[in-house]
């Protein structure tokens, strides 16, 4: 049975983060499957997928430990016209979501229509915590006409489970393994020597300067093979304090700014080692996976229960983001660099992860959901 299923998100496609890369790529192999697919989402001006419905304006805030967009109040009669206008079979929110945007559409849904929502947040502090439970609490209603709960992992679920008491099932952010791979393949050659590449935003809790932290321990205890450069890749406010810091380094360090989509591929495919240091707030690790199948060396990432989550415990491939970190993070590396049976047992067991991830078997896991959240509209 093919439906017609609308995406509800609160922020842009106009970039394509965590959530929205999630969205995107569920999106196209739903379309795949002869399923039709429509965005109804936040200000966006230029998005990436057809049938998009711009719902809200959207303002900049801080939360979590980074910046994101939430929609001012949606005009109540444009989501009735867009509600009428499509028969949508199922509602799919990404949650937590906002009372002024998400929250009326779900609140006008057609009785017949299935509402599936998806939780993608973990906590950095006791800030974004007893602020998710107040969002809970004002979302209670809306959250009531909700069929199937889903969450992108055990974190995301004790997420929802402490901000909106809600429990369901975990269905893991997919990847589309073979896009990542074909993109890889085309790219041009790899890079000369060794290669540490990191490709994140310019916050605190991303960590690019921890990674610069390991690069300095490296050059005084002098761990990494004379060959090795380092590329950062991504934007945000400590860029400049980063690019700065840099200066002073003897190993090569260059900055990239911001990666499109399409380039991103080819930079994690030419890196012998991928470096994702964040020190907490995930509650998955779609860029991981990325790195992975793109075809870096080995992925290595910072020990946060989102990416520790992803990576099913590989203490090969986590290392500590607290005080030793640049000791624990430079020799790890020194440690995928210099030894080449280590580093190649690493890959196959990330390898291996793909499967669990891929968009297919995703897809898969999606579709049984909007089947049981059909079944109980029809009830």
């Amino acid at each position: 049975m093919t439906l017609t299923v609308g995406f509800v998100f609160d922020d842009t496609l106009d970039v394509l983060d965590g959530v929205q890369q999630h969205i995107v790529t569920l999106g196209r192999e739903l379309a795949r499957r002869g399923h039709t697919v429509h965005y109804l989402v936040g200000q966006t001006e230029h998005s990436p997928m057809a049938n998009t419905h711009v719902m809200a304006r959207n303002v900049m805030v801080p939360f979590n430990g980074n910046r994101m967009r939430i929609p001012l109040p949606a005009d109540k009669r444009h989501i009735a016209d867009v509600l009428h206008d499509t028969h949508f079979d199922v509602l799919h929110v990404q949650a937590p979501y906002s009372p002024f945007m998400a929250a009326r559409v779900i609140e006008a849904a057609d009785p017949s229509t299935a509402v599936v929502a998806t939780y993608h947040i973990a906590p950095k502090n006791v800030l974004a915590a007893v602020g998710g439970q107040v969002l809970g609490a004002i979302n209670a209603h809306s959250h009531r006409r909700i069929d199937e709960v889903v969450a992108v992992s055990s974190v995301a679920a004790q997420y929802a489970a402490q901000t909106a008491r809600t429990y369901g099932s975990i269905i893991a952010n997919p990847v589309d393994v073979h896009a990542m791979r074909e993109l890889a393949a085309n790219a041009p050659a790899a890079h000369e020597g060794h290669h540490i590449v990191f490709l994140g935003r310019f916050v605190e809790r991303k960590g690019a300067s921890l990674l610069l932290d390991a690069i300095e321990y490296a050059q005084r205890h002098d761990l990494w093979p004379a060959d090795t450069h380092v590329t950062f890749a991504g934007k945000g406010p400590l860029l400049e304090d980063c690019q700065v810091r840099a200066t002073g380094l003897s190993i090569p360090t260059r900055f990239l700014g911001f990666v499109e989509e399409s380039d991103k591929p080819a930079l994690l495919a030419s890196a012998d080692v991928t470096v994702f240091p964040s020190t907490g707030g995930e509650s998955f690790g779609i860029v991981l996976l990325e790195a992975i199948a793109a075809g870096a060396g080995v992925t290595l990432a910072g020990d946060n229960p989102g990416y520790r989550s992803t990576l099913l415990g590989d203490e090969d491939a986590l290392f500590s983001v607290g005080a030793d970190h640049a000791r624990d993070l430079a020799e790890r590396i020194a440690h995928a660099l210099r030894d080449p049976q280590w580093a190649h047992q690493l890959r196959e067991r990330q390898e291996k992860l793909l499967e669990r991830y891929d968009v297919h078997a995703v897809a898969d896991q999606v579709e049984r959901i909007y089947g049981r959240a059909l079944a109980k509209r029809n009830r």
